[in-house]
């Protein structure tokens, strides 16, 4: 059934594409095509399966955060701004699933690498604003990376070889995402789908997760050192840079920017803490990437593009408890588990993270001024996103079982 989490998505997506001039049934096709890739992603079995050569293997981590995954471009599609595309939308979706999704079940390090590097020029390839260039050249160096981590993981024996495959795993990872110091210029008038928090907020949490729980099992334990301080070390690199840059930026798209790196700060060290707790934390820091973040941006978006008068309202300051990760919502939790697995390591680390945790509790309110004036849409958008994180952040033991961080 894993083969299936990649065929249906990529089937609708080209169906949609097909039927695009048909609206009312090209949106059914794609939502027929999306519920079938969401049905085989959660009956997945995780044991290994051969089909025409190639080894398709759907671990339980990676599963949740892929089934997770589907319900955020639900998500997207079901939330557009009135007016929207949501063919295009849908399509759009269902092709970064099928790309997802090949990162997840391929078995074959090597094949997963291409995949991103595929997934890489396809993404640049999107009208945009930016030059096809500028857009491919972190994630295509990232895949580089990664195939040279995958053919060094493989092939060599020496300690040295092991550490620099370690340290091309973490960097590819990190520029296929486009984090610090590989991040990318986010502009509010750009499609969603061909702007850079396609792989910030949609792209990047199962490539993430598939690094920590599948691509690394090959280092050697002294590799894994190296891996885990790299980690480390960039995961308290983006969430500086990320706290500097949102104090430093107006509320607009670059302080959503700085708030995606912020996360994904927290997320790099929880994965380089190499503990239950850390896989934890930063697995219910995906999924609030997946289901509030990601989400909560594309419904501010058209209010970035009309940059008027910041302006907060009462739901805005539920929008920045959740955002800032404040109980009960899930960035909470997140955020407790990180503490308590930091401070098992090193008590400087958990306060640096503590420090940086609440400089985010002002930024997170700044962030809910850029809804301007929500319309009635926008509104039960927000609504719907607080009640999905709520009920994460109440029950987290759900999420933590099912990536088997219990």
């Amino acid at each position: 059934m894993a083969e299936l989490a990649l065929g249906f998505p990529f089937a609708g997506a080209l169906v949609g594409s097909l039927l695009r001039r048909r609206h009312r049934l090209a949106l059914l096709a794609c939502l027929a095509f999306g519920l079938a890739g969401l049905v085989a992603a959660v009956t997945a079995r995780p044991e290994r399966a051969t089909l025409a050569g190639l080894d398709f293997q759907l671990a339980a981590p990676v599963q949740a955060i892929l089934v997770v995954s589907f319900l955020a471009a639900g998500l997207a599609v079901l939330l557009a701004p009135a007016g929207a595309d949501r063919v295009a939308l849908a399509v759009s979706g269902l092709g970064g699933l099928a790309a997802i999704a090949a990162v997840a079940v391929l078995g074959n390090p090597v094949l997963v690498a291409l995949a991103v590097l595929l997934t890489a020029g396809v993404h640049a390839a999107l009208p945009a604003l930016r030059s096809f260039g500028e857009r491919v050249r972190a994630p295509a160096f990232g895949a580089l990376l990664l195939v040279l981590a995958a053919l060094l993981t493989a092939g060599t024996g020496s300690l040295a070889g092991a550490r620099i495959a370690g340290l091309a795993l973490v960097l590819g990872v990190t520029a296929a995402i486009g984090l610090a110091p590989f991040l990318g210029a986010l502009d509010p008038r750009e499609p969603a789908p061909a702007s850079p928090v396609a792989w910030l907020g949609f792209l990047g949490p199962t490539l993430v997760v598939v690094m920590a729980t599948r691509l690394s099992g090959g280092l050697s334990a002294e590799a894994g050192d190296a891996y885990a301080a790299v980690l480390i070390g960039l995961g308290i690199f983006n969430l500086g840079l990320g706290a500097l840059g949102g104090w430093r930026s107006k509320p607009g798209a670059d302080l959503w920017r700085y708030s995606f790196l912020g996360d994904w700060g927290l997320v790099l060290v929880g994965l380089g803490l190499l503990s239950r707790d850390g896989f934890g934390a930063a697995s219910l820091l995906l999924v609030s990437i997946l289901l509030l973040r990601l989400p909560l941006y594309l419904l501010a978006r058209p209010a970035l593009v009309k940059t008027g008068r910041p302006e907060l309202h009462a739901a805005g300051l539920l929008v920045a408890a959740a955002l800032a990760g404040s109980a009960p919502f899930a960035g909470f939790a997140a955020r407790l588990l990180l503490l308590r697995s930091a401070s098992a390591v090193a008590w400087p680390l958990a306060l640096f993270l503590a420090v940086a945790m609440l400089s985010w509790l002002p930024l997170s309110i700044r962030l809910a001024q850029t809804f301007g004036r929500p319309s009635r849409r926008v509104t039960f958008g927000v609504a719907l996103l607080l009640v999905i994180n709520l009920a994460v952040g109440l029950y987290p033991a759900f999420i933590l079982k099912l990536v088997g961080a219990s």
